[in-house]
């Protein structure tokens, strides 16, 4: 990303107009649209970064606004105070293409004093180095075969680890042949089921459509609970892609190879020493990554904190659910259902959820949320198989037909409340029992209600932007009488009074 993407991108995501920064820089605002065009950008020496990165700080009043600046320069949410944020701010700024004066002079410099070229001197390094014993494996047919030897070691290994996994390279060389992507998938999923976890650095440079596919065939692996996927984002585009798979102590497959190019070099070794260097760059290399999206385990602390910390986040939104979301039941219906299932945590999981509903309402007052949901038909609801929504429990729990209708008068009343409530509904199953939702330049969460059930919490800015995009298509392919607000009050009423027959 250039200096006039990142700086466009920090200004409308804090509402910053062209005016108002030339105006605390003191410079024409021509030159700030033009800084923003791409077609000048501010020398290093200038101080003008530093000033635009003191501005953005100080604009970001609101701490939604300060993490927001941290996820778009990658650092740590706690890195909070003024100083340090406008130091990772310029830090950014800085880290593209930008001019440097004294670079320029120092050059011009050398040349008017150039005499004479320089002697090499006499050679005494030493021309040899350590011999080491290693398999090489050629093009991606190559590449599939060194990988599957590759996991074999951990499938044979005594000692469970974790497999540290990056590349850049196109996904080609295995989701082409559909059998050996299942081999590969099947392998890894063994591998879980032993005990091993699994670290992977994902390219968010990718073209979105490669990117979702490569999530997709990774999906089952996500489903154990055993990876933890990553991204880089101070990652660059790249003419050489690298590939580095690492089992800890014991074998590395890797390769660096020119973008395109079909006769791959791979490399497979199990000498300690060499081992043990990859897998220190490859943890340093995972120092300065952050987490793609998080899949907390059912029930824990952490998923519920994940939930309430995205619930909290003001900004526009849109929810897409098959079913009936659990940050807009009745804390009656909550409790009922809890009683009747007998489930232990209850004053934790009301206490959750009094937090998300108290956010989820603040945010009514200040922001547009559109909630498209698949309503189920009464015959379903009556036989009592429409499953709950429930961050706490790998049980599928399910409403009765008096505990559905509850919750669906209160989303009348959230209707009648709140203009910024804008329920539509949505005559086909959107995604059969998955819940999403997302939060523009926020994040996204994907909630599986039924076993085994699952959050996935991403925050990546392209991610977030392919749903929202996502949400927004599928709002205007609805009938627009399914978006009426007295035509969906009407809906709801009939559906409550049939059930109420």
């Amino acid at each position: 990303m250039d200096f006039a993407r990142r700086l466009s991108l920090l200004m409308n995501v804090l509402n910053i107009t062209n005016n108002a920064l030339a105006k605390a820089l003191s410079v024409d605002p021509s030159l700030v649209s033009r800084w923003r065009s791409g077609s000048r950008t501010p020398a290093k020496d200038s101080h003008y970064i530093e000033m635009i990165a003191s501005y953005v700080v100080d604009h970001a009043k609101m701490e939604h606004q300060k993490l927001a600046i941290c996820e778009i320069t990658g650092c740590a949410p706690q890195s909070l105070e003024r100083e340090e944020l406008v130091q990772i701010v310029t830090g950014w700024l800085l880290d593209t293409a930008i001019p440097d004066t004294k670079l320029i002079g120092g050059f011009l410099n050398k040349i008017s004093l150039f005499k004479t070229l320089p002697g090499m001197g006499e050679l005494n390094v030493p021309i040899e180095g350590q011999k080491v014993d290693f398999e090489i494996f050629y093009a991606n047919k190559g590449k599939q075969i060194g990988v599957m030897k590759f996991l074999s070691f951990a499938m044979q290994s005594s000692k469970i680890s974790t497999l540290l996994l990056y590349s850049d390279e196109s996904v080609d060389w295995f989701l082409s042949d559909r059998n050996y992507a299942l081999q590969l998938g099947g392998t890894l999923i063994e591998l879980t089921k032993k005990g091993w976890k699994i670290n992977m650095v994902h390219t968010m440079s990718r073209d979105i459509s490669e990117m979702l596919a490569a999530i997709d065939f990774w999906l089952p692996l996500y489903m154990t609970g055993s990876v933890t996927p990553y991204y880089n984002p101070k990652y660059r585009e790249h003419y050489f892609r690298r590939t580095l798979f690492v089992i800890p102590q014991t074998a590395a497959f890797f390769c660096s190879t020119l973008e395109n190019f079909q006769q791959t070099v791979n490399f497979l070794v199990t000498a300690q020493n060499i081992v043990e260097l990859l897998e220190e760059e490859y943890k340093q290399f995972l120092g300065t990554c952050r987490p793609l999206m998080k899949i907390p385990q059912v029930g824990s602390q952490e998923m519920f904190t994940l939930l309430e910390d995205f619930e909290e986040q003001s900004a526009p939104s849109f929810m897409m659910t098959d079913g009936l979301p659990f940050a807009t039941m009745p804390e009656e219906v909550l409790e009922k259902i809890l009683t009747r299932n007998q489930i232990q945590s209850d004053q934790q999981i009301i206490s959750h959820w009094r937090k998300r509903s108290a956010f989820f309402q603040k945010n009514l007052k200040e922001n547009v949320c559109v909630h498209i949901l698949a309503l189920t038909d009464a015959e379903h609801i009556k036989a009592g198989k429409v499953s709950v929504e429930m961050p706490a429990s790998d049980r599928e729990l399910f409403y009765s037909t008096k505990e559905y209708i509850e919750h669906l008068e209160y989303l009348l009343y959230l209707t009648e409340k709140y203009n910024n409530y804008h329920l539509c509904i949505c005559s086909k199953n959107i995604n059969t029992n998955v819940h999403v939702s997302v939060k523009d330049q926020i994040g996204v969460t994907v909630f599986k209600k039924d076993p085994p059930v699952r959050l996935f919490a991403i925050n990546h800015p392209d991610m977030t932007n392919a749903f929202y995009c996502y949400a927004e298509d599928f709002l205007n392919r609805l009938p627009w009488q399914n978006k009426d607000r007295e035509f969906v009050k009407r809906t709801l009423e009939k559906l409550i009074k049939e059930l109420k027959e």
